[in-house]
């Protein structure tokens, strides 16, 4: 993981553990020579997407164990049945309970899928 990038969690409300969308790896904004792969997936009502930097994953506790993809895809699936604000802060809780010092931001986006009724 290098600075900067931001991943995606998807969590679909049939399987709900997170896997990560993948993309080709460039920096967003970073280079005006940069060009991005384009990925689509459909949605469902009820999906979850977690928008996250690395600080999230590379939170280290006392022993330098980085808090991890699998941790957060887990907090990710322990949140499913809170609304966003609320997924959102328990997810960062348990980031900064993990870490005690933070090196690095702490950026999350916590988003519902929602089709009209």
């Amino acid at each position: 993981m290098s600075g900067g990038r931001t991943f995606v969690l998807l969590q679909t409300r049939s399987y709900k553990q997170g896997w990560p969308i993948q993309e080709n790896g460039l920096l967003l904004a970073a280079f005006d020579f940069a060009t991005y792969a384009q990925v689509a997936h459909s949605l469902k009502h009820g999906d979850r997407l977690l928008l996250y930097t690395d600080g999230l994953v590379e939170a280290a506790e006392g022993k330098r164990e980085f808090f991890g993809p699998e941790r957060l895809s887990n907090q990710l699936r322990e949140t499913a049945r809170l609304d966003v604000s609320g997924a959102a802060d328990k997810i960062l809780s348990a980031v900064q309970s993990w870490s005690a010092k933070q090196d690095d931001d702490l950026t999350l986006i916590v988003c519902d899928y929602v089709t009209a009724a």
